[in-house]
């Protein structure tokens, strides 16, 4: 009856042994998967902050003063001349 004892204390002991290094393992990625995590985040604001400035870099490279003077300046267009219109 010892030997019976003795086996199921080990067994018990086994499981409590199996189980708590699965806790310390989802412990652990529980804090790689934190990691990571911030590390995306970080990743996402500095998109977010250069996609505000591309935008605002796109509409002062889009404004029409500035089209209109680059336009004029650089490649010598103006107003059409009323020869250059046609009417459908």
């Amino acid at each position: 009856m010892t030997a019976w004892w003795a086996k199921s204390w080990v067994l018990v002991l086994g499981v409590v042994a199996v189980l708590a290094a699965g806790q310390i393992w989802l412990s652990h990625l529980r804090y790689e998967l934190s990691l990571a995590n911030q590390q995306v985040e970080k990743e996402r604001q500095l998109a977010l902050k250069e996609t505000s400035t591309l935008r605002l870099e796109l509409a002062n490279l889009t404004r029409p003063e500035r089209l209109r003077k680059l336009a004029q300046e650089e490649l010598g267009m103006g107003p059409p001349k009323p020869m250059q219109v046609m009417h459908p």
